[in-house]
């Protein structure tokens, strides 16, 4: 009863809103809504470009996208994009066996903030989806860019399914924000941010908090779990002139998270994700030319988790140390990218149990370079190499590696391009991987593999594009578990598949995106091919712009890779499911916004992660939230 009231309540409100909405914009002289198909991206080769001039394959989380449906953090945005997919053991606190975020079906992927790596030696998919779940600086957020496939010569170790770059706001002006939400599932959410610029001087401050409760599944059951999330920082820039440019930041994000495990063995768990980055850059522009960027990172990383009615905890700590320096030479014919990266991680895993602590280091020396030369008009040739020098504290040398890639890009008309390349990866064992006290293998040796790729861009005016690409990703040494849950590598991995994305601005007050993809994956060691990745996936993202009232929708269809050797289980509450979310707005005021946001609109049971595929029983599910509403209000000044 009481959520049928709810539900009523909430969409009253969206009417009352709508209609609001709608009679005032009649009264208003209509706001054309910004299309950004021109978008400048960066991640493709780290040179600007647009989507189309790329050549890869490549999508954009906007600004607007963002701001329209009031983002909480990354993983949010990143679930309506084209060839990302997510394997996670529903909200209910955060879960301490995180799976994360997957590209093109890999969980080896690199995560940047303006080009900077923020995933480390900790550990492929769980490090980086606790990062990208838990960021909600979402005010600080230009864009974000997705790269599908491996980019191992550019990015380095890990980049082999995709890498995910995310763009902060450049500072050009004095500004502040508060914004305060509530909602479903005892939902606080309270944000500050403030920036400005003082002649070459430039700062920018942020405070996040957000706070959530018990959840619900679209079946009404209730999963107990808490989840306390606070982060903050600081960015402060000088330019020296236009030619040199210092900026440092300081991130600190902290949650404190417990829950009800209902599936395994109904245990109690409270737990600690604390992370803390500091960021120094300095970029000089020495002409025309020739370009060079400084980079250093250093990550903080502390987990802790307790399996309360067992007395079990689990305790890491690891310092990730990054250093990097980029020189770009651009010229009529060639844009040549060179540099070195240098990182060191070091860290230890802990466990009650076994009461083991030792500290163990990993290294890498790497040096890159990387040509776009067009060879002819219309024709250009891309290739690349890479050199990794790793070295581990414990076990045997790991032997060096040697990464190439090349491209090879025609642009037929200049609205029709074609592409075709083949790009290697290169995967270095984890410290956690190589020595937790449960699961390690020491004698780990890194997984390499390559992907080859063809790809179409089809412009057919400035307000409709089309990219499609085909892919396959072939795997040597692949690091997955065996049956007594101890890491090995296994060879003969394979994934292979498409992505298809169109952009279309309809009209002055309607623009949609619409995703979609296919897949086959198969890798030895890796659960994720039994059952859980999609064999085909719709996205879709609509929007409308109209004087002070704003409407968003967002959401995906979802089509279940079965295995036949699960074929006799129910292991999911269902193989074919989509969701839906919605969002309004309503601008009385330029600085002044009231909305609402309806996550999962049509209230659909769906499960991520599932324990009948390892002898549970039907309904041993993982159950992701069900519908869920906020309403908020954020205030500019």
């Amino acid at each position: 009863m009481i959520k049928k009231k709810l539900t009523a309540a909430v969409l009253s409100s969206l009417a009352a809103m709508s209609f609001t909405g709608s009679a005032l914009a009649a009264e208003q002289a209509p706001e054309l809504n910004e299309f950004t198909l021109d978008t400048l991206i960066v991640t493709a080769s780290r040179i600007p470009s647009t989507i189309t001039d790329a050549k890869a394959d490549v999508s954009v989380v906007t600004r607007e996208h963002i701001e329209d449906m009031h983002m909480e953090n990354v993983d949010e945005a990143l679930r309506t994009v084209p060839g990302v997919q997510f394997l996670n053991y529903g909200t209910n606190g955060m879960n301490a066996n995180l799976s994360g975020i997957r590209i093109n079906g890999s969980k080896d992927i690199v995560i940047l903030v303006d080009g900077v790596r923020v995933t480390d030696f900790q550990g492929s998919g769980s490090s980086g989806y606790a990062y990208t779940a838990l960021m909600s600086n979402m005010d600080n957020i230009e864009r974000i860019e997705v790269l599908r496939g491996s980019a191992a010569t550019v990015y380095g170790s890990g980049a082999k399914g995709g890498v995910i770059n995310i763009i902060t706001r450049k500072i050009n002006d004095n500004q502040a924000s508060i914004n305060i939400a509530r909602g479903s599932f005892g939902k606080e959410n309270y944000k500050f941010h403030n920036q400005g610029r003082r002649g070459k001087f430039s700062y920018s401050t942020y405070y996040d908090k957000t706070l959530v409760g018990d959840i619900e599944d679209g079946a009404g059951k209730t999963w107990e779990g808490s989840t306390n999330t606070k982060s903050n920082g600081i960015k402060l820039a000088y330019d020296f002139n236009d030619q040199h440019k210092l900026s440092i930041s300081y991130d600190k994000l902290k949650s404190e998270y417990s829950g009800l495990d209902g599936v395994y063995d109904a245990h109690h768990y409270d737990g600690l994700y604390d992370s803390k980055n500091l960021t120094i850059k300095y970029d000089t522009q020495f002409s025309e030319k020739w370009s060079n960027a400084l980079t250093y990172r250093k990550n903080d990383v502390e987990t802790f988790y307790n399996k309360i009615s067992e007395g079990l905890e689990n305790h890491s700590d690891y310092s990730y140390d990054f250093l990097s320096d980029q020189v770009t030479l651009d010229t009529s014919r060639h844009t040549v990218v060179f540099g070195f990266d240098y990182s060191k991680g070091s860290g230890y895993n802990v466990q009650a149990a076994s009461n083991v602590k030792k500290n163990r280091t990993m290294k890498n020396y790497s040096y890159y370079v990387q040509d776009d030369w067009e060879i002819i008009p219309d024709v250009t040739l891309s290739g690349g190499i890479r050199y990794d020098r790793p070295e581990r504290g414990e076990g045997p040398e790991l032997d060096t590696h040697t990464s190439k890639s090349y491209k090879l890009s025609w642009d037929i008309t200049d609205k029709d391009t074609i592409y075709a390349g083949r790009s290697d990866f290169y995967i270095l064992p984890s410290i956690d991987q190589m020595y937790n006290t449960q699961w390690s293998n020491a004698k780990l040796s890194p997984a390499e593999g390559r992907t080859t790729s063809i790809g179409y861009n089809k412009t057919f005016d400035d307000n409709n594009i089309l990219t499609v690409n085909w892919f396959e990703t072939k795997s040597d040494k692949i690091i997955g578990f065996d049956s007594e849950g101890q890491y090995q590598n296994y060879d003969d991995g394979v994934s292979r598949g498409w992505n298809a994305q169109y952009m279309t601005q309809l009209s002055d007050r309607w623009s949609a995106t619409l995703g979609w993809s296919h897949l086959f994956y198969h890798a030895n060691g890796d659960n994720y091919e039994m059952g859980y990745y999609p064999k085909d996936m719709a996205t879709f993202s609509i929007q409308y712009d109209y004087a002070k009232f704003n409407a968003g929708l967002d959401g995906f269809y979802f089509m279940r890779k079965v295995n036949d050797k699960y074929a006799d289980k129910q292991g999911w509450p269902a193989d074919n499911y989509a969701v839906v979310n919605l969002s309004l707005n309503y601008k009385p005021t330029d600085n002044l916004t009231f909305y609402t946001k309806v996550d999962n609109l049509f209230d659909k049971l769906y499960a991520e992660h599932t324990n009948v595929i390892h002898g549970g029983e039907p309904g041993s599910w993982y159950y992701m939230p069900g519908r869920s509403f906020v309403v908020g209000m954020e205030l500019k000044f």
